[in-house]
C-alpha cells in the first residue's frame, strides 16, 4: 500500500520531513498489519532500511511538506521530488542519451524530474541507493497519461508514477511484472 501526507513547513529541515515519513509508516504499518509499534529498523549496506525482525518491504520518501511510504510483501522503492530547476550537467550526468532527448521536447524541469523519480526508486527498490550510475537506467513512457506504461532497461521490476497537486511526482518501483491496482491508491492522511 502506498500513504501520503502533508505537512506545514516553514523552511526546508531534513531531519523534520524525515520524521513525519517515519510517522506515515508508523500508521501504515498498524493500519495494513495491525502492528501497534513500529519494528526496529536497520539498514543495508547502500543504506536501504529494512525491519530487524522481519516483515513486510517498505520504503519512504519526502520532499518539501510531502512524506510517502510504500508498504509490501515484495521489494519496494518510492520517491516523491517537487519540481525545480536543474542544470545541464545534473541531466548529462543522469540521464540516458534516448531520455536527454525526451526531456528536450518536453518541459524541462517536469519530464527530468518523472525521470529521476522512476530512477531514484528504482535504485530504493533494489538496495543499491545513489551507487548505481543513473545515466545506466532508462525509461521509455508509451504515452503521457496518468496510466501510460512506462518501460525500464532494467528488467524484473514494474513502475507506477502519479503527479501529487501541480508540482511533484511520485514514483513506484516494485520486483514484480505487474504493478497492482491497490498500490495505485494512495491513502492520504492530512
Amino acid at each position: 500500500m502506498v500513504y501520503l501526507t502533508f505537512f506545514k513547513q516553514e523552511k526546508y529541515l531534513h531531519e523534520k520531513e524525515h520524521k513525519e515519513g517515519l510517522r506515515l509508516l508508523e500508521y501504515a504499518i498498524k493500519e495494513e498489519y495491525g502492528i501497534e509499534k513500529l519494528p526496529k529498523i536497520e539498514k543495508g549496506i547502500h543504506g536501504k532500511p529494512y525491519f530487524i525482525e522481519g516483515g513486510p518491504y517498505f520504503n519512504i520518501s519526502h520532499t518539501k511538506g510531502i512524506a510517502v511510504c510504500a508498504l509490501g510483501e515484495i521489494e519496494v522503492g518510492i520517491d516523491v521530488e517537487q519540481i525545480r530547476g536543474i542544470s545541464e550537467s545534473m541531466e548529462k550526468r543522469v540521464l540516458s542519451k534516448e531520455e536527454r532527448e525526451w526531456v528536450s521536447g518536453k518541459e524541462r524541469e517536469e519530464a527530468f524530474i518523472r525521470l529521476w523519480t522512476l530512477k531514484e526508486s528504482y535504485v530504493k527498490a533494489t538496495g543499491q541507493g545513489l551507487t548505481m550510475n543513473f545515466s545506466k537506467i532508462s525509461f521509455q513512457f508509451l504515452n503521457n497519461k496518468k496510466d501510460g506504461q512506462i518501460l525500464c532497461n532494467q528488467k524484473g521490476y514494474c513502475f507506477y508514477q502519479q503527479k501529487i497537486g501541480t508540482d511533484a511526482y511520485l514514483a513506484l518501483c516494485l520486483k514484480t511484472t505487474e504493478i497492482p491496482e491497490e498500490m495505485k491508491k494512495l491513502h492520504i492522511l492530512f
